[in-house]
């Protein structure tokens, strides 16, 4: 199915499954409760724990998303998603992105679903803040955080692997930093505010201000909406700080030591970088200032993954099934989907070089090297073992894009590339068949 799915990628499984007698199995299957969504979703965590041996550290990127989904009459179960205002049906779900150091997604190394209980109403703003200071952090929906933080950290040491977490501003929260040092977890998390610093009247702010600079680095910031991609020159600065947080409800006072490092663009643009990062990881020189940075830089891929998973080709929430438990299977499935492409957009970025055999079958690379051939009308034999970088072009090519000169292959065009790429790879085997049919008997 899940094969299927990353041929035709659709967040409705009537369009993955041509066939009646496979959608009637899709659906069997999806909508059985013998079929549990904790399994499906730990074969894939295991196949992304797999492909972490070997690592000596991965970058875990964790973030929250919502799913909105079809619930007209609410007999599917699903909560509400979004601002209390609106009347949103779906699903919440945490996701937790692995990636290596040099940049490429791995998979994911857990995933959590939940439903978001009814908002209470008729509370007046202050009456709600009030409550939420003394709610336990246990029954805040940032929990899930540290709970997707600890699947991930039991399945990669299974293999070696040392989890370094990192998480965006919804991380700079005094329980999310305390939890994280207390169990051990290296972590890189943003900073939403300028902190005061314990035992001190001096602003974080201000402190790192007054440190000297660590060095200037070349970041690129990809395309976003009207803006255009470019390269950001930021200085970095960094120091060993000890935040203060104050005690509210309840909640006592409390501190915490650890690295502070700001990355700033020198620039008055309104979009102008300006970071600031926590870490638990040492921070003395040039060097692990650029490690911080590019762990940081590991959490886009994350924010990519959610794009391709909900808005590429996968549009996971165009799922019409009948149970809350079947849109988490098919949903999960889809994550699978989503990931390899996004893995194959940066395997070819990172390691350019490596033979195509670690990411594509022998049958696809057969047939983007056929395909290949027949776009350049024979002038240049393709090689017998393309790199990861030209396999990964020829599927984007399929997919509709236009060369180097647009820049680096997209998920989109990767992802209808793939599906092409599928149906020429089915087309080749039915061709094998035929003539494995009508090749004549040997002779008796």
């Amino acid at each position: 199915m899940a094969a299927m799915a990353l041929r035709r990628p659709s967040g409705k499984v009537s369009a993955v499954f041509d066939r009646a007698s496979e959608r009637e199995g899709a659906y069997d299957f999806l909508e059985s409760p013998l079929v549990k969504p904790d399994a499906v979703a730990e074969s894939i965590f295991a196949a992304t724990t797999a492909r972490a041996r070997g690592e000596e550290r991965v970058f875990v990127a964790i973030d929250g998303s919502s799913l909105a989904l079809s619930d007209e009459n609410g007999a599917k179960g699903f909560g509400t998603i979004g601002s209390p205002n609106r009347l949103v049906r779906g699903l919440m779900v945490m996701n937790a992105l692995a990636v290596t150091t040099e940049g490429v997604p791995l998979g994911l190394v857990d995933q959590i679903f939940w439903n978001r209980e009814p908002a209470e109403t008729g509370l007046a703003p202050g009456d709600r803040a009030e409550r939420n200071r003394n709610r336990p952090f246990d029954d805040k929906e940032t929990s899930y955080l540290i709970d997707a933080a600890r699947n991930a950290m039991k399945r990669l040491e299974t293999v070696g692997a040392t989890p370094w977490v990192v998480i965006d501003r919804e991380g700079d929260n005094r329980d999310i930093l305390l939890r994280l040092h207390h169990e051990g977890f290296l972590f890189t998390v943003r900073g939403r505010w300028d902190r005061r610093l314990h035992a001190s009247s001096e602003s974080l702010h201000a402190a790192l201000d007054a440190e000297p600079s660590l060095g200037t680095y070349d970041i690129h910031v990809a395309r976003s909406g009207r803006r255009a991609a470019r390269t950001a020159v930021v200085d970095v600065r960094a120091s060993q700080v000890t935040l203060h947080f104050v005690g509210r409800g309840v909640y006592p006072e409390d501190a915490l030591r650890l690295y502070a490092v700001r990355i700033r663009e020198d620039s008055d643009e309104r979009d102008a970088l300006d970071w600031l990062l926590y870490t638990n990881v040492p921070v003395f020189s040039a060097e692990h200032a650029r490690k911080i940075l590019e762990s940081y830089q590991a959490r886009w891929r994350v924010e990519e993954f959610h794009r391709t998973w909900k808005q590429g080709e996968c549009n996971v929430e165009d799922a019409q099934l009948r149970s809350m438990d079947a849109v988490i299977k098919w949903s999960t499935i889809l994550a699978a989907v989503a990931t390899r492409i996004e893995r194959l957009k940066y395997l070819s970025r990172n390691k350019p070089a490596e033979p195509a055999t670690i990411e594509f079958g022998a049958d696809e690379i057969d047939a983007l090297r056929l395909d290949r051939q027949r776009r350049t009308r024979r002038r240049r034999r393709p090689p017998t073992m393309p790199t990861i970088l030209e396999a990964t072009q020829w599927a984007a090519e399929l997919g509709g894009w236009s060369g180097p000169r647009s820049g680096p292959p997209g998920s989109i065009t990767l992802a209808r590339g793939l599906e092409r790429l599928a149906y020429l790879v089915e087309g080749m085997a039915l061709e094998r068949r035929r003539k494995s049919r009508d090749r004549p008997p040997p002779p008796s």
